[in-house]
């Protein structure tokens, strides 16, 4: 009945077409995984969404020596990214139009471009658009819609583009397979007919609503984000089991317990290296490796493994000897627990009077450094080892934050003359940039955190990356590797959006809008750079803005969707710092000149260290600057 209603409507007999969707979306035939994401390669299935990711083998990009991209890690998925770019393409397309992040107030006005649909409210989504500069040739620039707040889970939307001109001009037409769809043309393709109630029904009435006219559309799509099960539920899963099995504590070793004079210098009084008895829940326990997976998917405890730690009592808590707070560290890109005790590090303590431990953030750290450069020299298709590692890494922050704070703290190691050094109720995480990437993940996932610190960190990996310095080097193995930066784009995207579970994104709104079974509401401080050319400032205000946080009067510069307070408020915070002899922060997708780099400045200030040690103990954000948070970088920052 609905195929004969279909074809009395279109004029096209479609009882004669098989009903199966082909490997490429012809709406944008640019590149086959486009536009991205789409409801195109979805699958009806039994899940939350209701959908399945559905990647054909041959839908996804192929690399110079032949390698495809393998979609089985990306088909477990029942739905796309939260908070990933969304990509498409048209040839010769002006930026002139689009409205860039600089003017996202503007989402809502009758004259954009570009509007990103929730099909269940009616609502629009905040968001940017922007030509893909990281591409080196006009040709191969893909059109990036970034959504400015996280998207809901298990939620289906809708996109809509117009008035897009060309460089001279002319205004662009839309593509053979979008003009059948939205004109009503016949086709002889399954791809089109297939989808022409949805459009008909649903795509065109809701964008018609907002004030897209079905006319003037040049492209038009549809896609449904992943249900938080699907993202989430493996990672919380492996929290719960590894927390579980500890519950009454693990064994550990102290290895080394190295004091130091505190009266000569030194910062630190005291330093323990150990190890603690881990469940273990990937295949081995060496880099390159993926979960473990049952009948359903899900990972199942694999035995133990023994992970190092390393602990600094600085001066400051060894001679008040009263117990101090514990501060929880998460190092930087593929670092290692030896950043717990850098130079800066132990000044940080030693200022704010905290016990500060660190361990390796297992799936990017310096151990996995090789097989991460080895899978984007040989094979990109690898790349979810990556993030299914990290989940191992995660799991390992939760239990080794109770072995220091439970078993650890009533040990003569963290004690003098009998009185204990740790104050096992005063608990909190900081992480600089690797460190806020990841931490925004495990303190959104943490159950026993309840607030943390974020250094110049950001969200999502997909909208960090081109802007980062440090992906420049890997960005040349892989422009090396495929022909087509199109490619490269969607890899990215696609690389986003499995890293969601072990990186801030997946946990926007899970940090305090929406917490998780068992885990409690957070606060979160941000202390970010301006001119930053590792992390992005953009990435760091979308999580702001999925916190709830505020600036700190007076701003330093307004932030779209984050609102100005008086300095002694409780709740989450953004606070960023100007360097007028730092970098200037480009407008593109590029990362600013690195030689004027701004990234390492905020951990050193002192106005950011007393920021830091009121919020970790009373949760309260005061500011330490005097006017506008402003310091000079050039010999301080290095």
């Amino acid at each position: 009945m609905v195929l004969t209603l279909l074809a009395l409507f279109t004029g096209c007999d479609t009882t004669e077409l098989e009903e199966v969707f082909s490997s490429c979306d012809p709406l944008d035939p640019s590149i086959c995984a486009l536009p991205f994401p789409s409801g195109f390669f979805l699958a009806d299935a039994d899940t939350v969404t209701g959908h399945q990711v559905a990647f054909r083998d041959d839908s996804l990009g192929i690399d110079r020596d032949n390698n495809r991209m393998d979609p089985t890690r990306w088909n477990e998925r029942d739905g796309f990214a939260t908070a990933g770019p969304l990509l498409t393409f048209f040839d010769d397309v002006s930026a002139n139009e689009l409205m860039g992040h600089d003017a996202i107030d503007q989402y809502e006005s009758a004259t954009v471009t570009t509007v990103i649909l929730d099909l269940e409210t009616g609502d629009r989504v905040p968001h940017w658009a922007e030509l893909d500069m990281s591409a080196d040739y006009a040709d191969e620039r893909l059109l990036i819609l970034q959504p400015a707040v996280p998207l809901h889970h298990d939620r289906h939307y809708a996109v809509g583009i117009r008035g897009l001109l060309d460089s001279q001009g002319k205004r662009i037409a839309a593509s053979d397979g979008f003009a059948a769809l939205r004109d009503g043309t016949d086709t002889d393709t399954w791809d089109i007919e297939g989808r022409r109630s949805l459009f008909d029904d649903t795509i065109f009435p809701a964008l018609q609503s907002t004030g897209f006219d079905r006319a003037e559309l040049q492209l038009a799509w549809d896609f449904h984000t992943a249900s938080r099960e699907s993202v989430l539920g493996r990672m919380e899963w492996m929290r719960d089991d590894a927390l579980e099995r500890t519950a009454d504590g693990t064994t550990y070793w102290i290895d080394a317990v190295d004091d130091d004079d505190c009266d000569a210098g030194a910062e630190i009084a005291r330093s323990i290296e150990g190890r603690f008895l881990m469940p273990l829940y990937t295949e081995t326990d060496e880099p390159g490796t993926e979960l473990t997976r049952d009948g359903d998917g899900m990972p199942y405890y694999n035995g133990d493994t023994e992970v190092p730690f390393l602990i600094k009592v600085p001066c400051s808590v060894w001679e008040a000897g009263v117990p101090a707070p514990l501060l929880q560290y998460g190092h930087g890109l593929l670092g290692s627990r030896a950043e717990v005790g850098y130079g800066w590090a132990r000044t940080m303590a030693n200022d704010i009077g905290a016990v500060t431990f660190g361990i390796d953030w297992k799936g990017m750290s310096d151990d996995d450094y090789n097989s991460i450069i080895v899978m984007t020299a040989t094979n990109l298709a690898d790349f979810p080892f990556v993030a299914e590692r990290s989940h191992q890494g995660f799991a390992e922050f939760a239990v080794a934050l109770r072995v220091v704070r439970d078993q650890l703290s009533a040990t003569e190691s963290l004690q003098k003359d009998g009185a204990a050094l740790v104050d096992p109720d005063t608990v909190g995480y900081y992480g600089n940039s690797q460190g806020g990437i990841l931490g925004a993940g495990y303190l959104g996932m943490s159950t026993d955190l309840t607030r943390g610190i974020l250094g110049v960190p950001g969200a999502p990996y997909g909208l960090l990356l081109p802007r980062s310095y440090d992906f420049d080097p890997y960005f040349l193995i892989l422009k090396n590797k495929w022909d087509d930066h199109r490619d490269i784009a969607i890899n990215l995207a696609l690389m986003s959006m499995i890293w969601e579970p072990t990186e801030g994104a997946g946990w926007l709104r899970a940090m305090n809008e929406a917490p998780g079974p068992g885990a409690p509401a957070k606060q979160v401080l941000i202390q970010t750079a301006i001119g930053d050319a590792q992390v992005t400032t953009l990435g760091a205000q979308l999580m702001a803005r999925a916190y709830g946080a505020s600036t700190i009067a007076p701003e330093t510069r307004p932030i779209w969707g984050v609102d100005e307070q008086a300095g002694g408020f409780t709740g989450s915070a953004i606070v960023e710092w100007f360097y007028p002899d730092g970098a200037v922060e480009p407008y593109t997708n590029l990362p600013p000149d690195h030689e004027f780099d701004t990234h390492e400045c905020p951990r050193r200030e002192w106005a950011a260290k007393q920021q830091l040690r009121d919020f970790l103990v009373a949760g309260v954000v005061n500011q330490y600057c005097d006017g506008i948070c402003e310091g000079v970088r050039e010999g301080f920052c290095d």
